[in-house]
């Protein structure tokens, strides 16, 4: 987890999904605080009639309720997650002044799963989606976000055009050095042993570079 407060595109790089949780966590927060709203109309005439201290306490109460939902739906807008072309970057943010972000480079997600268990994740379509990684002890989760098998199904589009867009680099990889040899079988003896021998130079030089960083 990397505790960061900066998050920029990369080269070539585009936002394909911007994902939120799905309202459900939001909901039974509401429903307290608009409990305690009632109660306190409630009871509005009783401390009315306790003097200054009762209607302060009752303005009080109003302001910190609209505080929590106020400080609710901006927590709720700045946890998400975003799938990009390159990569999925999960931002969770537990406070105001405390924010963290991981990234996920496609090339090291091995399998997507989304998990949708009991009835009302089934009725109101939201889940888990897990995060199976590469040459790590454990998955990530992304919780009770909206569509998961969507997401699920955007993700293996994603990982397979990466997979995709790998090969070709390495097939190309391949063609450039097949080219190259077909070049030099034209060359005499003398010239591929000088070919070989700045290959070595360059070589030398640049562990020579690495060990001097």
């Amino acid at each position: 987890m990397n505790k960061n407060n900066e998050f920029h595109l990369r080269e070539n790089e585009k936002i394909i999904e911007e994902v939120y949780h799905h309202l459900v966590i939001v909901v039974p927060h509401l429903i307290v605080a608009l409990l305690i709203i009632i109660l306190n109309f409630f009871l509005m005439y009783f401390l009315f009639l306790q003097g200054w201290w009762g209607v302060a306490l009752f303005v009080a109460v109003i302001l910190l309720v609209v505080f929590y939902v106020l400080r609710l739906f901006f927590l709720y807008r700045k946890n998400k997650f975003l799938i990009t072309n390159k990569r999925i970057v999960d931002f969770e943010q537990p406070g105001f002044f405390e924010k963290f972000i991981n990234e996920f480079p496609f090339p090291k997600i091995v399998e997507v799963k989304a998990i949708v268990k009991g009835v009302w994740p089934t009725i109101f379509r939201y889940g888990n989606l897990k995060l199976m990684l590469a040459e790590d002890l454990g998955p990530f989760e992304l919780y009770k976000i909206s569509n998961p098998a969507k997401l699920q199904y955007l993700i293996n589009e994603m990982l397979q055009s990466n997979e995709a867009s790998e090969a070709a680099k390495a097939s190309k990889c391949v063609d450039s050095i097949s080219m190259v040899m077909a070049e030099i079988s034209l060359l005499t003896t003398n010239e591929k042993e000088e070919i070989i021998r700045r290959i070595e130079q360059q070589l030398l030089d640049g562990r020579g570079k690495v060990g001097a960083e």
